[in-house]
């Protein structure tokens, strides 16, 4: 290879570098809802099923989420208020430009927006609260003290959206009637507190492969919530890899 090749190749790279640089930056700064629905990356493709773009995009959110955690805890015992403060206003950047960009491919997406909006705002404070009170060295017990205060927190936060977005019901797609039992598709729904997969549930009247079901959930202590019946049978055939929600009821 000549020198003008690679000369050539490590313009074409910086180029192409620089592009994906501004674009994360126009991404980030400037975000718009996109037209697109999101692609299955690296991490999704090991799942062996196929995604919806409204899994795909609350997956995204999770590991966000669960990324910025991690990096906080690092960042706080390293004790550094400019590490803290350059990977918080990057972290709500990407929280802010994600939301805006996804926001039609959520099946519902005030509660998502709300959730992950209030819990990050809750560990954003809990690290900075957490430098400040080192800073000041006070005593064992003030440390335990403002651990039960963010607890705290986390509950009446917790309280406040089962209050205003928690449902005990939640949508499916009938995927097999066996006998006196359904099997139903649920998408992961952060309202009615259920995680997607399948679920086996007892066989009602009109009920197909294929139709969008409502269904009754019932929470367990420390879990996630349990789709137990179905309660109303919609008409209409989807898929799983569809939308499970009436939107029509929805808005």
């Amino acid at each position: 290879m000549g020198i003008e090749d690679v000369l050539y190749s490590i313009g074409e790279k910086t180029e192409e570098t620089a592009r994906r640089v501004l674009g994360s930056l126009r991404f980030l700064l400037f975000p718009s809802p996109s037209d697109t629905p999101p692609t299955p990356g690296p991490i999704e493709r090991s799942i062996k099923r196929v995604l919806t773009p409204h899994e795909l995009v609350s997956l995204r959110l999770q590991l966000g989420f669960l990324t910025y955690l991690l990096a906080g805890l690092a960042v706080v015992f390293v004790g550094s208020w400019r590490g803290y403060l350059l990977l918080t206003v990057v972290y709500f950047l990407y929280l802010r430009s994600f939301l805006i960009a996804n926001r039609d491919f959520f099946i519902e997406y005030e509660p998502y927006r709300a959730f992950y909006l209030g819990l990050s705002v809750i560990a954003a404070t809990a690290y900075g609260g957490y430098l400040l009170v080192r800073e000041l060295k006070p005593k064992p017990l003030y440390f335990y003290l403002y651990l039960v205060i963010v607890s705290l927190v986390v509950f009446i936060f917790r309280y406040w959206f089962k209050s205003k977005y928690g449902r005990d019901y939640t949508y499916g797609v009938v995927e097999e009637v066996k006998n006196d039992l359904v099997r139903v598709f649920v998408h992961d729904d952060i309202a009615a507190n259920v995680k997607p997969g399948y679920y086996w549930v007892p066989k009602v009247e009109d009920v197909k492969p294929g139709r969008v079901v409502k269904l009754l959930v019932e929470n367990e202590t420390l879990r996630s919530a349990k789709p137990v019946r179905i309660i109303e049978v919609y008409i209409g055939d989807q898929s799983s890899e569809s939308e499970t929600t009436p939107k029509d009821e929805m808005e």
